[in-house]
């Protein structure tokens, strides 16, 4: 029995040493090293990198449990099918508007369709690539953001900066692009583990299916069920805004004027983003009411 013992912990120490995964360990994009995440998953060690990884929220049993269930080989396809997704440029999420719809959010995401509409109270100038305000510098009620909200009433162009918004919107997984390149294995399969599985990403998405937000949710249902649908508070053309980049931009601005500003404030532990983001991944995983 002794000698059994010892080799099942030769071959767990083997594991753990195979790859060491951090909580900044974003998704692999080669098959050897999404299958060494697995195997971790499926060893049941609770001192397995991956499992340590997950923090205070890394359960070695349910993360076996969970593998068997989906399938070692489905798994590891998944990860990759995460992975390969991520961009090689992206943007971080201090970078990334914070608009109207989720709850700590001000405004109403009508706000943001009349600020991208012709008519109505908001028309933001945007096809006369107008540079905006720099990010987080306009306050609500302020002649600066009043004056950016309503610039598009006063180029001579009532009507044209007029473009495709959809409130509320929904894309599948596997039909959505991630805008980010931050996307964090070990929270992922927190989040997976932990049932995640479509749901509303709080965020606002392209009419194309890039996500501004949710990014973690994203992938989590990627690992649990790709064809889920994933809520949105709304879809901007940002094409016909003058690409990503700048929409993002005057995007941002609108957020800024409307009362919020960017979350700046970058992820340094696994799972945790701050105290708010935290109990609420907490509660959408079904470990707190």
């Amino acid at each position: 029995m002794e000698k059994i013992l010892q080799l099942i912990d030769e071959k767990l120490q083997t594991l753990r040493e195979a790859a060491e995964f951090t909580g900044q360990s974003s998704f692999p994009k080669d098959e050897a090293t999404a299958r060494k995440a697995v195997n971790q998953l499926m060893s049941g060690d609770p001192e397995a990198s991956i499992i340590k990884a997950m923090g205070k929220f890394g359960d070695a049993n349910k993360a076996k449990a969970w593998v068997k269930k989906i399938g070692p080989d489905t798994v590891v396809d998944r990860i990759l099918a995460v992975g390969n997704k991520i961009p090689t440029q992206g943007l971080a999420k201090k970078d990334m508007p914070f608009l109207p719809g989720p709850p700590d959010a001000k405004g109403d995401p009508k706000d943001v369709e009349d600020a991208l509409t012709a008519g109505g109270k908001y028309n933001v100038d945007f096809k006369e690539a107008i540079a905006p305000p720099a990010k987080n510098t306009l306050t609500p009620g302020s002649p600066e953001a009043k004056d950016y909200m309503a610039s598009g009433t006063k180029d001579g162009k009532p009507a044209d900066d007029d473009i495709t918004v959809k409130i509320p919107s929904a894309v599948s997984a596997a039909d959505a692009k991630p805008t980010q390149t931050n996307i964090l294995l070990a929270k992922a399969l927190s989040m997976a583990i932990g049932g995640i599985e479509g749901g509303d990403i709080d965020a606002w998405i392209s009419t194309d299916g890039k996500i501004l937000d949710g990014h973690h949710r994203w992938a989590a249902t990627m690992l649990n069920n790709p064809s889920a649908t994933l809520g949105a508070a709304g879809a901007i053309d940002m094409d016909a805004m003058g690409g990503t980049t700048t929409a993002l931009k005057h995007l941002t601005a609108i957020g800024n004027a409307l009362g919020n500003k960017t979350k700046t404030a970058e992820s340094t532990e696994p799972v945790k983003e701050n105290l708010q983001e935290t109990k609420r991944w907490q509660k959408l995983a079904g470990i707190i009411k």
